[in-house]
């Protein structure tokens, strides 16, 4: 264990960091359970006493123990946030500041029928000791935005959902783990890698050339050289394998007890650490490296590599399931056919970071010889990404969407300069517009809902002016209803999602006839997790009305329907001003499963800015 790794947790402590840590993870836990109406005895308070807009939410617990805490129920979906002031219990008459270990005896045991609330709350401790040991370093590593570039700053942002309380899980990660893996910390990462018999391997691409002739240009002659090499020791002919590349931990922590049978028979064959390093960022799982000599390396920029990996991070394993590996390029060529034939997409600056590039172990191939460890289901994968670089014109610059709301941890606001730069209303309006106009375009004009929550919309901006966004996670991001295709005939056909899948993940589906579903999810990923934060951002920070922001946001689509009446019909279908929208409930469905797909219906805030017909 390394002394850095573990330096947060060695006298003396940062207490300030600690406290701070735990009071957000307080926080974002009883925001989740109030708002999805976890709790029952929720008493909520308006006080005179305190600044206008604030109210005391009280909850009463078992043995007359009473939680009180000060926040928002706020314009925007009525998402409730809690102030920085602690959150505190009164018990027999005396008050104290709460600690997690009280919230989890106190308000998550006693919940009935949450049978799976053991691993949530472990996912909480782990979030609380990862964030701390974050948190630890960047107080040491504050940097300044225009220090960075846009794979720096995926690194940099280090906040996490601001939603989900298990913000930082990780689980499967140590401390020491965290501190070699985790983004935030910009650790080098070498890749392990591995030759697998090609008979146990499937493959897809937008490229005109296979599997092997991708691998060699990704990594060069001397590198593909050396691992060619390293296979012939083995007296195997390279022609029967291919090289597929895996993330450290995963190695360690899952594939060499799943593939040591393989192996043994050399249908797989350990290759060992080789090539250049990586630097992950904000998925942990998708890693970019930058090569030294491009000479030596025909695919430039470099693609970001998004590997298999069977971490628990915000209460999902990060896995690439075969089906969803395969339909990564197959989506990609579809969706970029559909703009490029599109004029109203070229004006609207529609684009996307293709996924070029897909392999998985199958899984299938392996069960039917009789191997079936459930490591091997999604855990041997990887996808390759078109590189942001490539759709940058001559001064833009990129920057991921959720940093807009990005706190330094002095407190500032990391696109301070960018808002005392411009006039905030011009600012904001150009922000919307440039965002949501590609997505409902897409919706309206496609009849394809994208899954662009924050971390799935990349900025572009000239001197921090938005420019246009770029669109990705296409594999598994997008839903559509067959019928309700704009071409339906260029569907393409998809691997299908098998049944175990889909039992143990009901929400992940790409076909529907639920043309609500559809709406439902533009609005749930763009506006709920995306424009909400950025408008109670600005309401908090600089005190920019949320109604404000949302009537920006009305007048953008209502300006592309009056631009676009053709699609009139799909306006109507996908009605984005509907009065009530759904939402997955994130925290209800980690604490009692999903036998019942938890959703929760939520006032729309665009609703209030519908045009009157007639």
């Amino acid at each position: 264990m390394t002394s850095n790794a573990l330096q947060v947790w060695q006298s003396p402590l940062d207490t300030a960091i600690i406290h701070e840590v735990e009071q957000r993870v307080i926080r974002q836990l009883l925001q989740a359970l109030l708002f999805e109406d976890i709790l029952s005895n929720v008493c909520v308070v308006e006080c005179s006493s305190l600044e206008q807009g604030l109210v005391q939410f009280s909850i009463t617990c078992p043995n007359d123990v009473v939680y009180k805490a000060i926040g928002r129920v706020h314009f925007s979906f009525g998402m409730i946030r809690l102030s920085d002031t602690p959150v505190t219990k009164t018990y027999q008459g005396m008050q104290t500041t709460v600690h997690l270990d009280d919230v989890i005896n106190d308000v998550l045991m006693p919940l009935e029928d949450a049978t799976l609330k053991d691993s949530f709350i472990k996912e909480l401790r782990q979030t609380f000791i990862h964030d701390c040991q974050s948190r630890h370093h960047r107080q040491q590593h504050i940097k300044q935005l225009h220090e960075m570039t846009y794979d720096e700053l995926e690194g940099y942002l280090d906040f996490g959902h601001p939603y989900h309380p298990c913000y930082k899980s990780r689980l499967g990660f140590s401390l020491e783990d965290n501190y070699r893996f985790g983004p935030e910390f910009a650790r080098p990462i070498q890749l392990v890698w591995l030759a697998v018999n090609t008979e146990l391997l499937v493959t897809n691409t937008t490229q005109e050339f296979g599997y092997a002739s991708w691998c060699r240009q990704y990594l060069g002659d001397e590198i593909y050289e050396q691992l060619c090499e390293r296979l012939s020791q083995y007296e195997l002919a390279v022609e029967h394998f291919a090289f597929v590349p895996v993330h450290p931990w995963q190695w360690q922590a899952t594939l060499i007890e799943a593939l040591t049978p393989l192996m043994q028979t050399h249908q797989v064959v350990y290759l060992g650490e080789v090539g250049m390093e990586y630097y992950a960022q904000q998925s942990i799982r998708t890693l970019v490296y930058h090569p030294t000599d491009n000479k030596k390396h025909a695919l430039s920029p470099s693609p970001y590599l998004k590997l298999a990996m069977h971490l628990v991070n915000t209460s999902s394993t990060r896995i690439l399931a075969k089906h969803t590996v395969l339909n990564s390029a197959t989506i990609t060529h579809w969706l970029k056919t559909l703009v490029a034939n599109d004029k109203q997409a070229v004006d609207l600056q529609v684009n996307f970071l293709g996924e070029v590039m897909g392999v998985s172990l199958n899984h299938e191939r392996l069960q039917q010889q009789g191997y079936h460890h459930p490591a091997i289901y999604g855990g041997l994968a990887s996808i390759w990404r078109e590189n942001v670089h490539q759709y940058l014109g001559q001064g833009q610059s990129a920057f991921p969407l959720n940093g807009i709301s990005y706190i330094q941890p002095n407190g500032k606001p990391l696109i301070d300069s960018w808002l005392q730069r411009y006039d905030m209303a011009d600012w904001v309006e150009q922000l919307i517009d440039v965002t949501v106009t590609p997505i409902i375009y897409m919706l309206f004009a496609q009849g394809i809902a994208l899954e662009c929550h924050a971390q799935n919309i990349i900025l572009v901006h000239d001197d921090g002016y938005p420019i246009k966004v770029l669109l990705k996670d296409l594999h598994d991001g997008i839903r559509f209803c067959p019928d309700k295709l704009t071409h339906p005939n260029t569907k393409p056909i998809l691997e299908q999602l098998p049944q175990a899948h889909a039992r143990l993940n009901r929400g992940s589906f790409i076909e529907t006839d639920d043309t609500a579903g559809i709406r439902d999810m533009t609005v749930a990923c763009l506006f709920f997790v995306a424009f909400a934060d950025i408008a109670i951002f600005l309401q908090t920070h600089y005190h920019y009305s949320e109604a404000v922001f949302w009537r920006q946001v009305a007048d953008s689509i209502h300006a592309f329907a009056q631009r676009y009446p053709e699609h009139q019909s799909r306006y109507q279908c996908f009605d984005l001003f509907a009065e009530k929208t759904r939402i997955e409930s994130l925290a209800k469905r980690r604490l009692f499963g999903d036998r019942d797909f938890p959703i929760k219906w939520l006032d729309n805030p665009l609703s209030q800015f519908k045009l009157k017909q007639g």
